[in-house]
């Protein structure tokens, strides 16, 4: 008898502990993230990054292509841990030097942390898309988890 609450209680342990809620678990698939860094004190109206996070769902809904998507991508071992840091730290550098506010949406596609940051870059004119595209991809070079396609059609369409 002994023996078998143990058994009982040991599998009721394990199986509580694996129970872990995620993030973008199916309890909060419907939520969205908005993330905008603090308005500039010269100009306190306009936040420095615009960042939504998006379900497929949403993404279901929204455009059926984007100008840019960045790819964070994984070969079995995650993505790479600074890859974001990077893209975020350079919307965040071109909001600075160029004045322009650059939203886009990540949409995390994988099981392994792969997500998608799709860029309408509707704010920028054509050269100054194509200025942005090339920063990046100067910043980003010699990252071979990171995945630049210009045009693309979304994934969840």
């Amino acid at each position: 008898m002994r023996t078998t609450n143990i058994i009982a209680f040991t599998v009721l342990a394990i199986s509580l502990s694996a129970c872990k809620s995620s993030k973008y678990s199916s309890e909060n698939a419907d939520k969205s993230e908005t993330e905008i860094v603090e308005p500039t004190p010269s100009n306190p109206t306009k936040p420095l990054v615009s960042m939504e996070v998006w379900t497929r769902e949403q993404a279901k809904l929204g455009p059926d292509s984007f100008r840019l998507v960045v790819s964070f991508i994984s070969i079995g071992a995650g993505t790479d841990p600074e890859a974001k840091a990077i893209l975020e730290a350079y919307v965040y550098d071109y909001k600075l030097k160029n004045n322009k506010v650059v939203s886009y949406y990540m949409i995390p596609w994988g099981r392994e942390g792969e997500v998608d940051c799709c860029f309408p870059l509707d704010e920028l004119n054509a050269s100054e898309q194509n200025n942005f595209i090339d920063g990046l991809n100067k910043v980003i070079q010699g990252k071979e988890l990171i995945q630049i396609n210009e045009n693309m059609k979304s994934r969840f369409k």
